[in-house]
């Protein structure tokens, strides 16, 4: 059987944003709590992808082979409620908290997220 965790990683391979919802509920599940969850207890639905930049911390020195400094880590706070750690990518305009952000995947397949049209 499937995790709630395992689901929603299966989600962003597939390439679409998920959030998990307790049935009967109105308000998503954080992420990090998932496996506090049975998965018939959980119903997926589309998230609209709108968030804002909560907190940030940009690296400058390599720790990881895949990410050549500089790069952020951004906690990014849904619109839907919960949050998601991943970072902001744009060539033009800084990360910065307090920024309108949308998700989006990377060549990678990894969720990302982008400045919203009109940020600056």
């Amino acid at each position: 059987m499937t995790t709630p965790a395992q689901q929603f990683a299966a989600y962003i391979a597939d390439g679409e944003l998920r959030l998990p919802y307790r049935k009967g509920m109105d308000a998503a599940i954080q992420i990090g709590t998932l496996d506090a969850y049975a998965p018939e207890d959980i119903v997926w639905k589309r998230a609209s992808g709108d968030g804002v930049v909560s907190a940030l911390a940009v690296y400058h020195r390599k720790y990881d082979e895949d990410f050549a400094p500089p790069y952020n880590v951004a906690i990014v706070t849904l619109r839907e409620g919960p949050f998601i750690l991943s970072t902001v990518l744009d060539d033009k305009i800084a990360p910065h908290i307090g920024m309108t952000v949308v998700a989006e995947f990377d060549e990678g397949g990894r969720l990302v997220f982008a400045p919203k049209a009109g940020e600056a």
